[in-house]
């Protein structure tokens, strides 16, 4: 190249250069200047680990009904993407909430046979490879770790468990040949720039954090009985021992419930995604069609307001469960078998049916932690529920839209002392919470929030303070100061 030319060469070079980087920097400062308006820079709640959508666990599971025994084989498979080295893993081993009766979170009515012992035990505990000491702390578990895990290390968690599933009617236990198997499995928490989120036993509520993860499941069963799951059956295989193994996979979910059943009708309604299906007592299931219905309805209006849904199916199961009227599951939920008298469901069942439902987007898709702010989840789901109910049958909410002294949206569980206390804060006033921003702001702008809401937290977990900054983004509104009313004992002056 002439001498000439090179030199218009890198001229150009350099002119082009100069001209991305003050674009860069252009960009730049406006990114930050944006950022510090909006608020949207990292805070210390921040949940940073396990990274949502890049965990997978692997479980080979077999059911042993004679002795009422789960034995578990995991492989967890995750990332470091804290930004720390980390010194000890934290997980949720639900089964040890029913060791003994004092401590039990199921209302005595729930034991029909008397207290029974139900717990997990390990028989090894391995983190890349090498075996580790753990400490139960409640239903949580501390693992400490041999050596540091460095940031963007992969990590590996090998455990071999055994639970006792307790004879109670309840999310966790059994009844007959009825297995109600909600957070069945040792769970791992997440870390926030404040520290782990983890769980402890409570009498009332979802005492979880979690985020979203992906699941390959082997369950061994005899056969006789149908499993019901979170995701999708694959295949199942016929043992020559009397035994069937079912092989499920899900993906994006926030955790992984199993129902094992006996002498039950499934009932399906549609062909096209979501599939629903109806699991009900084959005695009892002169409900399920109407069920059904109202469950495509709800689905439909739900997805329609604020964005679809998921997975492939939806589940339905009732089982004889006292303390809960329903408990949500990602894809699965779990309805009181009380709901099955027709006279029943008509005065409550649709209700719980709706706010259960709800519950796959405001819990299930945007996730929060339900011990630190219970209302995000509960409140929005009731307020979902109440819109649906006004909008196909003209029912008004239970409570309006006023603000209530006493109700104090900021409490977290563990300040809570009583079951009523937790409803009125977490549901009522929650529920209050939304009808009133909607009469502030309108319903067309409290539906632009939610659907930016879902679209920016999906699969991940949402605080108050992503919500308010939501609510600033889509409303141009700062409602900071309107929330702290809501927060407090008695409301602030205007």
């Amino acid at each position: 190249m002439p001498l000439r030319k090179r030199k218009l060469f890198f001229i150009i070079v350099i002119a082009v250069f100069l001209a991305a980087y003050l674009i860069y920097i252009r960009m730049g400062s406006q990114a930050l200047i944006e950022t510090l308006a909006t608020g949207t820079a990292n805070n210390e709640n921040e949940l940073v680990f396990p990274a949502p959508g890049q965990t997978l666990y692997k479980m080979g599971l077999y059911l042993d009904t004679s002795r009422r025994t789960m034995y578990g084989n995991t492989v967890l498979l995750t990332r470091n993407t804290s930004g720390q080295a980390l010194s000890e893993l934290w997980f949720t081993v639900y089964p040890n909430a029913f060791k003994d009766s004092r401590h039990s979170p199921a209302p005595s009515e729930a034991y029909y046979a008397g207290f029974n012992e139900g717990y997990l035990d390990f028989q090894e505990f391995k983190v890349n490879g090498q075996k580790v000491e753990y400490f139960p702390d409640g239903v949580s578990l501390q693992v400490v770790l041999p050596r540091d895990i460095v940031p963007g290390e992969d990590i590996k968690i090998e455990m071999q468990w055994q639970a006792q599933i307790p004879k109670l009617a309840y999310r966790y236990g059994n009844k007959g040949g009825i297995y109600m198997l909600g957070n069945f499995y040792p769970t791992l928490n997440v870390l926030g720039r404040d520290g782990w989120h983890n769980s402890y036993n409570s009498a009332f509520g979802d005492p979880f954090c979690f985020h979203c993860a992906d699941y390959q499941v082997s369950l061994s069963l005899p056969e006789g009985f149908l499993m019901v799951s979170t995701g999708s059956k694959r295949e199942t295989i016929a043992e020559d021992n009397g035994r069937e193994v079912h092989f499920i996979e899900a993906q994006n979910v926030r955790d992984f419930c199993l129902a094992v059943l006996y002498d039950y009708k499934e009932s399906i309604y549609g062909q096209n995604r979501p599939q629903i299906i109806c699991y009900s007592p084959a005695k009892q299931s002169e409900l399920a069609g109407q069920i059904l219905k109202q469950s495509a309805q709800i689905l439909n209006y739900y997805a329609c307001s604020w964005g679809s849904y998921p997975y492939l199916d939806f589940k339905i199961v009732f089982v004889p469960m006292r303390g809960f009227h329903g408990m949500e599951y990602s894809g699965l939920i779990f309805l009181s078998e009380e709901f099955l008298q027709p006279r029943t469901y008509k005065d409550h069942g649709e209700f719980i049916l709706a706010h259960e439902i709800a519950h796959q987007w405001w819990y299930g898709m945007v996730g929060n932690d339900q011990l630190k702010e219970p209302w995000l989840d509960e409140g929005l789901a009731n307020w979902s529920a109440y819109k649906y109910l006004k909008e196909y049958r003209g029912i008004e909410p239970a409570c309006g839209s006023e603000f209530q002294n006493g109700i104090n949206l900021a409490q977290e569980m563990r300040e809570i002392v009583s079951r009523q206390e937790y409803y009125r804060m977490a549901y009522s006033g929650g529920e209050a919470f939304w009808f009133a921003l909607e009469k502030e702001m309108g319903e067309d702008t409290v539906n632009k929030v939610l659907r930016r809401y879902l679209a920016d937290f999906r699969f991940k977990v949402a605080s108050t303070d992503d919500l308010l900054l939501v609510i600033k983004k889509e409303a141009r509104r700062d409602m900071s100061d309107y929330f702290h009313k809501w927060s407090l004992d008695k409301p602030v002056s205007d």
